[in-house]
């Protein structure tokens, strides 16, 4: 069948899917998983083996390529899993939040075919463990196909007025990060909504992921690192594009422009001339942007619970 999805935000996008067929017996887990594939994982049969095995509410698998002509042969050997094939180019954020609008449980998973997903991942044990924590997302412990640990600590911090992210392979249990490493986690459904999910006038993954779990933070939620579950790439994998382009503009004016006072957040109009110096738009297009932007904080003024400065400046004390 093919439909149109839509979450949290405007951004709609058009979509076949196959499968989904209710399992035949109760699901172990109360929580459910995402499968972001890539294509060319040679992990692919193996991964949804051990998901379909693990017993959780409903696995979802969505794909980047629509021409992926391996699906109808995936959808009748696995047909409890949904695949969900989106018939235009999209980032990984806009698939997610594909995937999450078919979600009910109150817990989903992120994971990647490019891992080497084990059986025993997540169980029913583990997973109310990270429920009862109540955050909006517990990132795992990630480690490459040779066996090293990833940077997964992502911690901000300011050089001359910008924003400034440092790595680490500090890792203890508990301990605060500022995203999760590439997406994966075990996030908290009625939270992610909440937050909007990711934004999809944002067109650069690395950006979409940092815009929703900096406005977590701002908005009063937590992700930390938990030892408790980890997982393994199969394969090499690219460093995500960083780049300060117009992805970056508009995660700078949704959470770098904010100034909290008072128990609430607003863009100071004074704050356009420091947009401007960073934008490569022309005068009254920058101006539409704030505009639209300043529009934005004002409607969620009462959800922030900080700025950029006050989580940057109170980070070390994590």
């Amino acid at each position: 069948m093919s439909g149109t999805r839509s979450i949290f935000n405007d951004k709609q996008l058009d979509c076949a899917i196959l499968g989904g067929r209710h399992p035949d017996s109760e699901p172990l887990l109360k929580a459910s998983a995402i499968l972001l594939n890539q294509g060319k994982s040679h992990l692919r049969l193996q991964n949804l083996q051990a998901l379909s095995e693990r017993g959780f509410e409903k696995i979802i698998s969505i794909e980047n390529d629509a021409q992926n002509y391996n699906i109808e042969d995936f959808a009748q050997k696995f047909p409890s899993v949904k695949f969900i094939i989106p018939l235009e180019k999209a980032a990984d954020g806009d698939l997610i939040n594909l995937a999450a609008s078919e979600i009910e449980s109150e817990h989903f998973l992120i994971l990647r075919d490019s891992l080497n997903i084990p059986q025993n991942l997540l169980t029913p044990a583990l997973a109310d463990r990270l429920a009862s924590q109540k955050l909006f997302c517990v990132a795992p412990r990630v480690f490459s196909r040779e066996g090293s640990p990833f940077p997964v600590r992502f911690s901000p911090g300011a050089k001359k007025r910008s924003l400034k992210i440092d790595s680490s392979s500090q890792f203890s249990e508990g301990l605060s990060t500022l995203y999760p490493f590439d997406f994966l986690g075990f996030y908290d459904t009625q939270k992610f909504k909440d937050l909007g999910g990711y934004d999809g006038e944002i067109k650069n993954s690395y950006w979409q992921n940092l815009d929703l779990s900096f406005r977590a933070w701002l908005w009063g939620e937590r992700i930390e690192l938990s030892a408790l579950f980890s997982v393994t790439y199969a394969q090499e994998i690219l460093a995500p594009d960083s780049t300060p382009d117009l992805s970056y503009l508009r995660f700078f004016l949704k959470n770098m422009a904010p100034v909290y006072k008072n128990e609430r957040a607003e863009i100071p109009g004074s704050a356009f001339w420091s947009y401007k110096s960073r934008s490569s738009c022309g005068f009254f297009e920058s101006l539409r942007q704030f505009g639209a932007a300043r529009s934005w904080a004002r409607q969620n003024r009462w959800r922030f619970k900080m700025d950029a400065f006050k989580l940057i400046s109170e980070w070390g004390g994590e």
